[in-house]
């Protein structure tokens, strides 16, 4: 087979792996994927705002894809202790992370689940030291942490955390450090054994793994090792290529072991998100990490990882703004990094995040590190992420749940509890198309088996709207039910309290409503046509839409001014017999041309074809001299193009 030939081979094998919606057509985050029933809220009826809306959501019934429930977990860490305060357990509880990872970070790779093993150095290499012109750097003492006593976490107290809390899934990061440092004549395949081991003693109570925590990152065990010490020829300094050969080795024994037990186990293995920046210090291993990895690792892997702490700038518009773009770049590099490297397609999972690691302690458990974690759940959902792993349930000062020195306020939750608490209930089984006509309003979508809409909406800016939703072709019933969130006035723009629907801390050693979180009522609204509320400066709205046939475009309603980008709305209704209104927002003068086609590109009709001011427009098309079927409407405005599928049923 000659080269473009491959190519064009690689092509089509990846466009067939990733169907319409970007999901991979082997995702194990979805194999145990249900429909699901809304619960309609207890709600208190409220009153419209009588302010012309200055923003334009549209909704449409285009689906983006499958939702995997696993993109709600978190993760604890060994150094946290026996995690079995009774504060923190119902806590967790009214949480309901979906999963819990364990060990997790960088002691991962020096975690050993059933007890330290004799085959380790009293001394490690500490790759941040690392000197690339003398190729050494300083040794530390190894610290390897057991899974079997002491004051750490054990491997016991883990389970027990997850039975406690009813959390019934778990992601294990396996210690793959070890397969480097060992002293014995064959550390990978002590290492690989020693994994299978915890399989076993799992007894399916874990259908998720992961070999390792950043393997490529100097600040973890195994990234250098003494060379002199090894036994088995490893290099000194770790290689994608050479942790893809240890994955198969690793993958090889944990599935043996899962197969005697009669279970099946899921095994995901690290590559970068993000292309190696040439100057970095240790760009000498990233650069070639992903293409060794593909490469010996095959098709072993069932899910690649990846970690991302999102900001480097710490202003609120920053934080917010790097959760938008973030995810869907991480995601797109991988992707195409796939094709270009050869790789095989699997789904992607992020089990590690949060903000940015030079956040301040005040912005860690500010209200906005909430507003960050909705808008980065939210977007991985739109780009078909698999799993992601919120760091970290309780640790010092500014994990989810306080574990500082103050006893008052000892596993009580900060501020992004309280948004991720109401997020998972406000997230339907399938995403769905959403468009604002404001770039500092997010809007995000999903809808229920049962009929319902689910909206989460996040305004970004300093300045309080009027909204208006639009739900185009999707039905709607009587009613929509909100629940807004807000910040307090303490700490300036980060400030550390939550105020869900007016109700703030209950108590003086609270972050939020806790005591009655689940007594506060939504507010609720009647629909009769149009779909309106008040969403405060730099807030989040979670929305409930009743289910029903009710068609709603208020379109014409917001302001020309207010219009920051080009639209093409679905047509309504769709399917039509024998007309329908297709609508579209210009936000410049433009010469506008909108044409019909039949399904083998022929021109059937010109609808519009003139110049048009900056605004809202909408159109009626009949098609009462055409046969039923598929046709397609293409606009034409200035530098912008789009096109959507009509259905007429005659």
């Amino acid at each position: 087979m000659n080269r473009i030939n491959y190519i064009i081979l690689g092509v089509v094998t990846f466009l067939f792996n990733f169907n319409l919606y970007g999901e991979s057509s082997e995702n194990c985050f979805l194999d145990d994927f249900k429909l699901k029933t809304a619960e309609i809220p207890d709600a208190v009826n409220a009153v419209k705002p009588i302010d012309p809306p200055s923003v334009i959501l549209t909704i449409e019934s285009d689906t983006l894809g499958k939702i995997s429930k696993y993109v709600f977990g978190n993760a604890i860490a060994a150094w946290a202790g026996a995690h079995d305060n009774p504060k923190l357990i119902e806590g967790i509880e009214f949480l309901a992370p979906t999963f819990i990872r364990f060990p997790g970070g960088n002691w991962a790779n020096g975690y050993f689940w059933n007890g330290v093993p004799a085959d380790v150095p009293d001394s490690i290499y500490d790759g941040q030291t690392y000197n690339s012109t003398t190729k050494t750097a300083t040794k530390i003492k190894f610290w390897g942490q057991t899974g079997v006593g002491g004051w750490q976490t054990t491997r016991d107290q883990y389970y027990e955390l997850r039975e406690n809390t009813d959390v019934k899934e778990g992601l294990i990061t396996i210690n793959y450090g070890y397969a480097r440092y060992g002293l014995s004549e064959d550390p990978v395949a002590q290492a690989a054994h020693l994994a299978a081991d915890w399989v076993r003693y799992d007894d399916g109570r874990t259908r998720f793994w992961e070999i390792g925590n950043e393997n490529g990152g100097p600040w973890n065990y195994g990234w250098m090792i003494d060379t002199t010490l090894n036994k088995d020829g490893q290099p000194q300094i770790i290689s994608g290529e050479l942790y893809g050969k240890h994955f198969k080795v690793f993958v090889d024994s944990m599935k043996a072991a899962a197969e005697e037990i009669g279970v099946e186990i899921y095994i995901g293995g690290q590559v970068l998100q993000n292309e190696p920046r040439p100057g970095y210090m240790w760009y000498f291993v990233d650069k070639d990490w992903n293409e060794g990895f593909f490469r010996e690792a095959g098709n072993a892997a069932d899910f690649y990882v990846i970690h991302n702490y999102f900001g480097t700038t710490y202003t609120v518009n920053s934080l917010l703004n790097i959760a938008v773009s973030e995810p869907k770049k991480n995601i797109d590099f991988v992707k195409q990094d796939i094709l270009d490297k050869e790789g095989y397609v699997k789904p992607v999972a992020l089990t590690e995040y949060n903000i940015g690691l030079g956040a301040s302690v005040t912005q860690q458990i500010s209200y906005i590190n909430g507003m960050q974690a909705v808008i980065l759940i939210c977007e991985l959902i739109k780009n078909n992420y698999g799993m992601a792993a919120r760091w970290l349930l309780v640790t010092g000062e500014t994990g989810m749940f306080y574990g500082g020195s103050d006893a008052d306020y000892l596993n009580h939750p900060h501020a992004d509890f309280y948004y991720l608490t109401y997020l998972q209930k406000f997230y339907g089984d399938h995403a769905i198309s959403a468009a604002s006509s404001d770039a500092d309003i997010l809007c995000y979508a999903s809808r229920y088996s049962s009929g319902e809409i689910a909206m989460v909406v996040v305004n970004k800016g300093t300045i309080q709207r009027v909204i208006s939703v639009n739900t185009d072709s999707i039905g709607t019933g009587t009613k929509y039910y909100i629940y807004s969130f807000t910040g307090g006035t303490d700490n300036g723009d980060f400030s550390s309290n939550v105020y869900i629907n007016g109700e703030g801390p209950s108590s003086a050693y609270q972050w939020g409503p806790y005591e009655e979180l689940f007594d506060i009522p939504a507010y609720a609204y009647p629909i009769e046509n149009e779909i309106k509320f008040t969403s405060p400066a730099r807030s989040v709205q979670m929305i409930m839409v009743e289910g029903g046939s009710n068609y709603i475009s208020g379109i014409d309603e917001v302001n020309s001014e207010t219009i920051h980008s080009y639209h093409l709305y679905q047509n309504h209704p769709n399917p039509f017999n024998p007309s329908t209104r297709i609508s579209y927002q210009l936000p410049v003068n433009a010469f506008v041309t909108l044409k019909v086609y039949d399904v083998l590109g022929k021109e059937i009709e010109t609808v519009v074809d003139e110049h048009q001011n900056a605004g809202n427009h909408s159109v009626m098309f009949n098609a009462s001299n055409l046969p039923s079927g598929v046709y397609y409407y293409k606009i034409t405005a200035g530098t912008y193009h789009n096109t959507k599928k009509l259905l007429l049923l005659k």
